[in-house]
């Protein structure tokens, strides 16, 4: 997580290079990849984690990889084929120039997500996080490079390619001490788990294409209603909020679905599980969410620049929904994991659907802060919906979620408080920022101290790290209570 801000430190340079409008091209770019990645290993990667013996997942993986590089070279004699129409039907002609990348974008991609399952499962997590930071902070390399040459949508997207193959290519080293397991692989064997886990395939393949659309259908619609400026603005809010929330996120949701299936497997149920990752996200997640919601429109002009504030704006509508994405998203697995591969499907088909008529509605108006809005508004409730079923599913209840969304909600709004009146009173933005480090020290000092299963993690780590002659006066302070 340390090292990932490399990556996002880096992202204000490239706001000084690239316009909006490159941001808004490559985004276009990056949202119809994104489609074709979740559709290229039919879901078969995320039954890596699921069977007990490795040979198995020896074979699912190596079927995964099969249906990834087919389905990357059938989309790209397709996108590459009929170019010209789709840059009508997007309405951005300036996209088709760049379409030649997407087979190998969406080829590594689904490179880098089976290593990522493969890695989890042999709990390699030093080379799988190595391999996402070299991923990040090469991306944002090349992007700085090339716009130093000549800023352009290219320079953004072949960053992006370029970033994949380096993280791929690190990360193969952790198959090394799996090649007697891929040996083991025989096309009888994986024909028999393709059918064993065909809902995977079937209910699951769709069920993320749905979801993958949800999340790129935005961006489809911001460029059909208004115009890249806009669509860059939106690209730069999302990805000023995601990054850090991912960095979090993707790390609990790995661990969680490695520890959901293994406590499926030993007892039958995930009910500890899912009780302890939900309600600790909630508290350590939410504070972040509302100092963000209070500083959004300085921060974005003081970080990125004052050709961005209007992405600000677009972030701080988002950020209740992005909330509700961070709370849910690790748990998310247990689609996988309790095989609701159906369930997954209808409530991904609903929020498609939800976001189409929601995004057809704000266009109509040509109001994309109005149209964000209701995507926002419709984003909570349809994710808490999600997570509500997970919850019920798992068998662990919905009070303790319930009552720490409202027990840390109120605790963050109280603590932000001075934050509110610095904001009213227009003070330097150096002194905001001071006030908000402090408030964030209270609140996370609070949490450590009354959340016990919180204390005794940062406790392990920090016991990890420091040297024994020293934790001793570190305990008479209390610390290590």
């Amino acid at each position: 997580m340390i090292a990932q801000v490399v990556g996002i430190l880096l992202i204000p340079v490239v706001t000084r290079i690239y316009s909006p409008e490159s941001f808004g091209i490559a985004q276009l770019f990056l949202s119809i990849a994104a489609v074709l990645v979740v559709i290229s290993p039919l879901s078969y990667h995320f039954v890596v984690m699921l069977p007990e013996k490795d040979e198995d997942s020896a074979n699912v993986f190596v079927l995964s990889v099969i249906c990834i590089l087919s389905t990357s070279a059938i989309a790209g004699a397709v996108f590459i084929g009929f170019a010209d129409w789709f840059g009508r039907i997007f309405e951005m002609p300036l996209i088709v120039d760049y379409l030649i990348w997407l087979p190998i974008f969406v080829a590594f991609s689904g490179l880098f997500a089976i290593l990522n399952e493969w890695l989890s499962r042999k709990v390699r997590y030093g080379i799988l996080s190595r391999g996402i930071v070299m991923n990040s902070v090469s991306t944002r390399v090349f992007q700085i490079g090339g716009g130093l040459i000549a800023p352009s949508p290219l320079g953004l997207i072949l960053s992006s390619v370029a970033g994949l193959v380096v993280a791929v290519l690190f990360m193969l080293r952790g198959l090394q001490e799996d090649v007697g397991l891929l040996k083991s692989v025989t096309t009888k064997r994986m024909r028999k788990l393709a059918v064993r886990y065909r809902e995977f395939a079937l209910y699951g393949t769709t069920g993320n294409l749905a979801n993958s659309m949800s999340w790129e259908l935005p961006a489809f619609m911001l460029a059909y209603f208004f115009n890249p400026t806009v669509l860059g603005n939106y690209a730069l809010a999302m990805m000023a909020v995601r990054l850090p929330m991912a960095m979090v996120g993707r790390s609990v949701d790995q661990v969680f679905y490695q520890k959901a299936s293994e406590e499926k497997n030993l007892t039958g149920g995930v009910q500890t599980v899912v009780q302890e990752v939900h309600t600790r996200l909630i508290a350590v997640g939410i504070f972040p969410f509302v100092l963000f919601i209070i500083l959004a429109g300085d921060l974005f002009t003081f970080v990125f620049g004052a050709d961005w504030l209007t992405a600000g704006t677009y972030a701080r509508i988002l950020a209740p929904w992005l909330f509700a994405v961070f709370i849910f998203s690790p748990i998310s697995s247990l689609f996988d994991v309790l095989e609701r591969q159906r369930a997954y499907l209808f409530f991904e088909v609903v929020i498609l659907c939800a976001w189409a008529v929601i995004f057809s509605i704000g266009g109509s108006f040509g109001n994309p802060a109005l149209t964000l809005a209701l995507f926002s508004i419709g984003g909570v409730l349809m994710w808490g919906a999600k997570s509500a079923y997970l919850i019920r599913e798992s068998g662990a209840g919905y009070r303790g979620s319930v009552l720490s969304l409202t027990r840390h909600l109120l605790l963050s709004i109280i603590i932000s408080l001075p934050l509110v009146l610095a904001v009213f009173l227009e003070l330097p933005f150096h002194l905001l920022l001071g006030i908000a480090g402090i408030t964030a020290v209270a609140y996370y000092l609070l949490i450590f101290f009354t959340d016990t299963l919180v204390r005794s993690e940062v406790i392990g780590m920090v016991q990890g790290l420091v040297r024994p002659e020293h934790i001793d006066w570190m305990k008479r302070l209390c610390l290590f209570r």
